[in-house]
């Protein structure tokens, strides 16, 4: 080891022999020539606007480019939820600007994101980090070692060329620095002090910038840190975390399979995953009307007699509206008790989504359909881990709107120039008010009547399509549930055959022994 180091003390002393060559020969030169205070002077002017550029740039925060992180766009209220409580971890720790140099001190920091995510999808578990699958929680430990290769892969110069042991080495010169630089700056102050005194100034004065940089960077990294592992531990505990060696792309939930059977009579499953409309209304509301009027051909049985019971399934493929099955449901009365129509179409509303509500322009009793959405908006608040499906409103029958006479449409109804198109405006209002619909939920005028059929194509087809997004997501979400479902109870199936098997051939070899 001693031999080493002499060897590298020389090999430092012969290449620095050329650079003090030159400041001696340089300092000379200057001196005989009557310049050395000049070249002092101009070096002074140049240290100091070099210097107010460093400070100036590392205040515009051009010297660290901040990767932004985003909560995923999938995740429901508590997923973001939760990436709020990160954030500001992340804010508090960064303010703190804890050690990185200390094992102890990082493991403490990744201890607490993971406790913070933990906690909040556990409150209740007195051991709320143990709240996951080993095989989920090694499949964290993968990505995370990904995302480290790569971000050493591109960022250390050489990665891909030094080995270990060169780090090891390079670790050793590093150390040797200090001494080396300090005996420079020793021999080129005896030969040129007014060189020496600038340098001196400016070393204290871009040290400080340096400083001040460095420690910018060391936030950064920590926020950076926490972020990243608050986001694979939302992922983890919050289930959405996907296991390779599984094709979640092309999963199809058990009621869509059924329903796509039933509807196009085949066994192949679908190529994708269709959105699923849920249609519900009070009864005689129009809803299987409205069904055969997307459809652009009768579907839907226009039942005389209400059905009570059963769900229609119907394939709906048609230019502007995304691939949907939509589920015709049976109507429910004004004089139902409270919660009886959402018990009634829960089942299929956590399966839906999106709802499309059907009320009738000849009716203004719509309690019914507001006791129903106020049952869905508030079931969706207490269940943070779910996306309530967007909701777009039909108003079926405005050509029986006063005057009965008058029916030339189309109708603005944003500057209505008629009696008939301030009437329609007025009962979209009306509607929004009751059913306290928000800004985002669309209410459209629409008439089924045949040879009268009006605002379907023009707009209830682009209503669907501006909520397909909204929709997408919680398709996502319900897929993405049922997945886990299936492939829980498949699991665990496998695990006990496959125990059963090594018990029998224990029990085999016990009996051979016998």
């Amino acid at each position: 080891m001693k031999t080493l180091k002499i060897g590298w003390l020389v090999l430092l002393g012969l290449l620095s022999i050329p650079y003090v060559l030159l400041i001696l020969a340089g300092s000379l030169w200057l001196w005989e020539r009557g310049w050395l205070w000049e070249w002092s002077a101009a070096s002074g002017i140049c240290m100091l606007l070099g210097w107010g550029a460093v400070h100036w740039l590392r205040k515009r925060h051009l010297l660290v480019t901040a990767i932004r992180m985003e909560p995923s766009a999938d995740w429901p209220r508590a997923g973001k939820d939760a990436w709020e409580k990160v954030n500001a971890l992340a804010d508090r720790l960064q303010a703190e600007n804890p050690p990185l140099d200390q094992p102890d001190a990082l493991m403490r920091i990744f201890y607490e994101v993971i406790e913070t995510v933990a906690r909040h999808y556990h409150p209740k578990s007195r051991q709320a980090m143990l709240e996951t699958p080993v095989p989920h929680l090694l499949r964290i430990v993968e990505l995370v070692a990904i995302d480290l290769r790569s971000a050493f892969s591109e960022n250390v110069p050489g990665a891909h060329i030094l080995t270990i042991h060169d780090f090891r080495r390079l670790t050793r010169l590093a150390s040797w620095y200090e001494p080396m630089y300090f005996l420079y700056r020793a021999a080129a102050f005896a030969v040129n002090p007014v060189s020496g005194v600038l340098r001196e100034l400016r070393d204290l004065a871009f040290g400080q910038v340096y400083n001040a940089s460095t420690d910018e960077v060391k936030r950064w990294a920590i926020g950076y840190c926490i972020r990243k592992a608050g986001y694979y531990a939302i992922q983890l505990y919050s289930g959405h975390l996907v296991l390779d060696g599984v094709a979640f792309e092309d999963y199809q939930t058990p009621a869509t399979r059924r329903d796509a059977q039933k509807e196009e009579n085949r066994s192949a499953r679908l190529a994708e995953e269709p959105l699923r409309i849920l249609v519900l209304g009070q009864v005689k509301a129009g809803k299987s009307t409205l069904i055969n009027a997307l459809f652009g051909e009768t579907r839907a049985a226009v039942d005389v007699v209400p059905r009570t019971r059963y769900v229609d399934p119907h394939v709906l493929e048609r230019e502007g509206i995304p691939r949907a099955i939509v589920l015709d449901t049976a109507g429910y009365s004004g004089d139902e008790p409270a919660g009886d129509a959402f018990a009634r179409f829960r089942e299929h509303i956590l399966d839906c989504d999106l709802v499309l509500l059907v009320v009738s322009a000849r009716s203004a009793a719509r309690a019914a359909d507001r006791r129903l959405l106020d049952e869905l908006r508030e079931f969706f608040q207490r269940e943070p881990d779910r996306i309530m499906p967007p909701l777009v409103v039909a108003v079926t029958h405005v050509d029986q709107l006063r005057p009965a006479h008058e029916w030339e449409p189309p109708y603005d109804l944003i500057h209505p120039k008629s009696p008939k198109a301030e009437q329609i405006r007025d009962l979209v209002e009306a509607v929004r008010e009751d059913l306290a619909l928000s800004a985002e939920e669309i209410v459209v005028p629409v008439c089924l009547k045949a040879g009268k059929l009006y605002n379907v194509e023009e707009g209830l087809a682009p209503a669907i399509l501006q909520s397909a997004t909204e929709a997408q997501r919680v398709r996502y979400l319900r897929c993405l549930r049922s997945f886990h479902q299936e492939a829980y109870w498949q699991q665990l199936w496998r695990q006990t055959v496959n125990s059963g098997r090594v018990v029998l051939k224990a029990g085999l070899r016990w009996a051979g022994k016998t």
